[in-house]
């Protein structure tokens, strides 16, 4: 029986740069809610309410661009690396018609996005030409991943975040410049430009890579991944991202019922949850790629362990960053808004987003883990479950009928993503176990 290597180093040395672009991502986000807080605190309600909807497309667009990694990684793992760049301009293609569909369906719906949720006119009304705005941004956000995927496929994803970090000061830049005499909107106009910037710069370096010609950037009838193959892994991915994002927007719609002040706070933990869960992204994006180039080589063994590995140092970082958010729960509170009433509320409640971080952290590296084995489908039902039944409808019980506000919701939160988790985990241990086995008796 062939003993398998171990992945520690591997996943660490990928998933370092590919979490801190994915902490790039939501980097912008923050700054944008942090300088919107305290510069014009009044306009984080029309914030909050303009990133919902347009973060459903972007959240489901990322999904199905996500064959883009997967296929490119086993392209290599296939001894097939002009395969990568038939994957790269392939999802480029995707890219762009999902990013210029998206924007065109937000346009057209306007302010019934948050009317036909019970928004009062007097919210909405501010609040739609933020996602308006917003809206625009969705392509060039999409263009930029592809390219990110795969660069991560690869294994030089230092490129990607580096051009991500300078988009964040670009977006620094355009909010302070902005904010202070246009407020929300001036926030959602920087991050158009910082995106941009993003997009152009990141496929000039891919398209001016030194050897780009071996993975078959610029080559012209490479064999490699078709449309049908990217969008077997990617229309998966899509549903499931679209389905967990949407669950959450329709979380922050229940809270902009609740009234503007309960919007506003969850907004903010909303943010601080996404800005750890990053980190879990990146180890996700690093487990994928391995457990992808350990497939495409017929090694599920290796596979398996690659996908453990993942799993384990995604708790190990999730536990971290809980005690750290809890440590300095009153810091980050008065860091996010002026709002002394809105702070203290925020500080009261990081103990409940810290018990969130693990299990969310869990769940999407398993997922990312199955998907790269080609068990596309499991995840995606078991996100629907977890967070299109589980979370809103206990969202709303606790929040709106049980009165318990942001808290609610937060716990409704928790427990969605230990259903998801609990399930995703025992599905890995199954088809790893079940792998394993039939490798060591064809061994």
């Amino acid at each position: 029986m062939a003993v398998s290597r171990p992945y520690v180093a591997d996943l660490l040395r990928l998933a370092g740069p590919v979490a801190l672009a994915r902490l790039g991502i939501i980097g912008m986000a923050i700054a944008d809610v942090v300088i919107v807080g305290q510069l014009a605190p009044d306009e984080l309600p029309h914030q909050a309410l303009g990133w919902a909807p347009t973060g459903v497309f972007l959240v489901a667009g990322i999904g199905l661009l996500q064959g883009v990694q997967v296929l490119a990684a086993r392209a290599l793992g296939e001894k097939n690396p002009e395969g990568a760049g038939v994957a790269l301009r392939r999802g480029l293609v995707l890219a762009l018609a999902a990013g210029l569909f998206s924007a065109a369906l937000l346009w057209a719906l306007g302010s019934r996005v948050f009317t036909s949720f019970g928004i009062e006119q007097s919210l909405a009304a501010p609040s739609t030409p933020v996602m308006m705005v917003l809206a625009v941004s969705v392509p060039l956000h999409l263009l930029y991943v592809a390219g990110a995927f795969f660069l991560e496929a690869i294994k030089k994803p230092g490129i990607s975040t580096a051009v991500m970090w300078i988009a964040n000061l670009v977006n620094l830049g355009l909010n302070l410049l902005w904010v202070p005499e246009h407020g929300a909107i001036g926030s959602a106009w920087a991050t158009v430009c910082a995106r941009v910037f993003l997009a152009g710069a990141l496929l000039l370096w891919i398209f001016l890579l030194r050897d780009g010609a071996a993975f078959g950037v610029r080559a012209r009838g490479a064999a490699g991944p078709s449309y049908a193959a990217l969008l077997g892994v990617g229309v998966a991915a899509a549903v499931s991202q679209a389905v967990e994002a949407g669950a959450f927007s329709a979380m922050t719609m229940i809270a902009g019922r609740l009234g503007e002040h309960i919007v506003a706070a969850y907004q903010i933990l909303l943010n601080l949850m996404a800005f750890v869960f990053m980190i879990a992204l990146g180890l996700s994006a690093a487990t994928a790629v391995l457990v992808s180039e350990a497939w495409g080589r017929k090694a599920p063994h290796d596979a398996a362990r690659a996908g453990w590995t993942g799993i384990a140092l995604s708790a190990i970082a999730m536990i971290l960053a809980a005690v750290v958010i809890v440590l300095f729960s009153a810091e980050i509170g008065r860091a996010y808004t002026a709002d002394a009433t809105l702070a203290a509320l925020i500080a009261s409640l990081m103990w409940l987003c810290a018990l969130v971080l693990h299990p969310d952290g869990a769940q999407v590296v398993t997922a990312s883990a199955l998907r790269a084995r080609g068990d596309n489908w499991f995840p995606t039902w078991s996100h629907i479950f977890a967070y299109a039944v589980v979370m809103p409808v206990l969202g709303y019980w606790l929040a709106e009928r049980q009165g318990m506000g942001v808290a609610g919701l937060i716990w409704a939160i928790f427990w969605a993503s230990i259903a998801s988790a609990l399930v995703l985990l025992l599905r890995w241990w199954v088809l790893s176990k079940s792998a394993s086995g039939a490798h060591s008796n064809a061994a």
